[in-house]
């Protein structure tokens, strides 16, 4: 093979590695930034609502007030989250530090079981007031909706612990084999 050839060739594969590590790092930077712009409005999508809505056969004006309950909920949880983990984060920061006051621990530890109970009641609040929004047919459907949307979140929940109980059983049988 001719030298002039091997060395274009060589070229044309740094020039390709180069443009996939800059597109790698725009992609990077382009997350990044996406990941440090504050959420404004409403976190949920509007096509779960709509679902919803359509599900239960609500009327105009009981859609319209299930969408600014559902906006009040997911603020008011989106700001309890952020609490929490401002308190894990103080919880994790004063845990590093060399001499941790266990004093404070114990009132952050506090701090993050009253904001848990605040997450529980303003749960509990927002599902008696759509509640006293329905119908009974409605409330009916409502609960399935619910129920439904559970045991998806309990089946995700368990698949991973499953498949690592697999994974490390098999792991243990491995390792018996070999002694």
């Amino acid at each position: 093979m001719n030298y002039f050839t091997k060395y274009r060739i060589l070229i044309g594969a740094v020039i390709l590695l180069a443009a996939i590590n800059i597109a790698i790092l725009i992609t990077l930077g382009f997350h990044h930034l996406k990941d440090n712009q504050p959420m404004v409005g409403p976190i949920e999508p509007d096509k779960q609502g709509q679902m919803l809505a359509r599900e239960l056969n609500l009327t105009l004006e009981q859609e319209i007030q299930f969408q600014e309950l559902r906006q009040g909920y997911f603020l008011q949880t989106q700001q309890n989250k952020r609490k929490l983990r401002e308190k894990y984060g103080a919880i994790m920061q004063e845990l590093s530090s060399t001499s941790s006051n266990k004093t404070l621990l114990d009132s952050m530890v506090k701090e993050i079981g009253k904001l848990h109970m605040e997450q529980q009641y303003a749960t509990i609040d927002h599902f008696l007031t759509l509640q006293s929004l329905c119908s009974d047919e409605q409330y009916h459907k409502l609960q399935q909706h619910f129920m439904r949307m559970m045991n998806q979140e309990q089946r995700h929940r368990r698949e991973p612990m499953q498949r690592n109980r697999r994974f490390n059983r098999s792991q243990r049988i491995d390792s018996l084999r070999n002694n």
